[in-house]
């Protein structure tokens, strides 16, 4: 039998962490580390200040090669990490395989960039 994509996020929401928008704007510049996780495309068209980008695809094999590039000093496994992508459903797939990693303190955004923009907190948006 198979099982709907919103069945699968469902079940990976009920065992991760999530936070809210508000918690993610009160901890900008505060050592967090913010993962887009979406397509290139849509993180060119704005992302959260500060925000690195990871795809989804890659994430597994991205996370460490970005953390030590940024001179991440603590092990990497305590990072304050949050996840994040268009409505949430993504990030929380992704912290949920990130937790399967051994990373202790990832969250998943809920409502992702959405949310965020609907709470009109600051983007980056290119200017044409």
């Amino acid at each position: 039998m198979l099982v709907s994509p919103s069945d699968v996020v469902a079940k990976a929401k009920a065992t991760i962490k999530e936070c809210s928008v508000r918690d993610v704007h009160g901890c900008l510049n505060t050592g967090t580390i913010l993962i887009d996780i979406r397509e290139l495309a849509e993180y060119q068209r704005g992302h959260i200040p500060g925000a690195m980008y990871i795809s989804r695809g890659l994430l597994e094999f991205e996370i460490l090669p970005a953390l030590q590039k940024r001179g991440i000093d603590t092990a990497p496994d305590d990072c304050d990490i949050v996840l994040y992508c268009g409505t949430g459903g993504r990030s929380a797939l992704a912290a949920k395989s990130l937790d399967a990693m051994g990373f202790k303190n990832v969250k998943s955004m809920d409502g992702g960039i959405v949310a965020w923009a609907e709470a009109k907190f600051p983007l980056d948006v290119p200017t044409a």
